[in-house]
């Protein structure tokens, strides 16, 4: 296909190009910014301009929409600018596409759609799959909640399929450590949110439109959403035996490690998307148990390590 990805400077943009292109489709790269040397057409514009996303919607067959702030930028950015460019921005995607009859949009959207819903009870951890509740509990999390209405609206009305995926934290960390830890609490690794963008360039859903978490593989069971509450590295140890000797002759602080309270299945995106996520925090103890160091880790797949 000839996929337009709209903010493909950032992040997800870097993620998802280089799996595109080998699988085999022609890129129009948009960005605000000068991309530089890429695999794919590139043009720069604001999505905030319906007209220039009108100019790089033309011709293409599908469009990822990737433009956005995010969670991180909330210190520092305004909710104006939360609203333009991720509402706004979001409507501009989807009028030029209706206009140039395209009919599929993959829109990636965020865990953080689920907000007051995602808080863990006073004496278990939370469990969020997609049968929770909305309930965003910033500008970022409420403008993509808006985008998904969007996209329902577009999806019932005029048939432009999206799926919406709900991406967890896959920006740059700044340790390896901390990148591992991450996959049990809501992260992913970003080569599995390129195969889950790939999925969703293909997958119909019924009635053009669903959404799906898009996680790392799940370390723990459901079943142990209380006995974490109680003692995380106890189920941690019985999940992975020997971790936490790991964790000590690596000089690695679990205890400060292990933030989350929340698990998030990935259940519906394996059994109806296709996904299989290939990067969780086994692949992360395994290399700890190989000895590698932070700078050896991205032939293991990490890409981003020291961007």
């Amino acid at each position: 296909m000839k996929i337009l990805i709209t903010g493909a400077g950032g992040n997800l943009g870097r993620a998802i190009i280089p799996a595109l292109t080998a699988a085999g489709h022609s890129l129009r790269l948009f960005d605000f910014r000068e991309l530089g040397d890429t695999s794919g057409e590139t043009l720069v514009g604001d999505v905030r301009d319906i007209n220039n996303v009108r100019e790089a919607i033309s011709g293409v067959d599908a469009v990822v929409h990737a433009a956005a702030l995010h969670g991180i930028h909330l210190a520092k950015w305004r909710p104006e600018d939360f609203w333009g460019i991720n509402v706004t921005g979001t409507f501009n995607v989807y009028e030029a596409a209706r206009e140039a009859g395209i009919k599929r949009v993959v829109l990636c959207s965020t865990m953080g759609v689920y907000g007051d819903s995602s808080q863990p009870a006073e004496d278990a951890w939370s469990v969020v799959d997609e049968h929770k509740a909305l309930l965003p509990s910033d500008i970022y999390g409420l403008s993509k909640k808006l985008c998904e209405e969007m996209a329902e609206l577009y999806a019932r009305k005029w048939g432009l399929t999206t799926v919406a995926l709900r991406l967890g934290m896959f920006v740059p960390e700044s340790t390896l450590d901390r990148y591992g830890f991450r996959l049990l609490f809501g992260g992913v690794d970003d080569r599995d949110v390129a195969q889950a963008v790939g999925l969703a360039l293909t997958h119909q859903p019924a009635g053009d439109i669903d959404a799906f978490n898009i996680m790392a593989p799940m370390a723990f069971e459901l079943s142990d959403a209380q006995a974490l509450h109680n003692d995380k590295l106890a189920v941690l140890e019985q999940r992975y035996p020997g971790c936490n000797t790991l964790f000590t002759q690596k000089g690695i602080d679990a205890l400060a490690l292990t933030w989350g309270r929340t698990l998030w299945p990935v259940a519906k995106a394996t059994a109806v998307l296709g996904y299989r996520p290939q990067y969780g925090f086994e692949g992360y103890l395994k290399s700890l148990q190989r000895g590698l160091a932070e700078t050896d880790y991205p032939p293991l797949g990490l890409p981003w390590w020291g961007v």
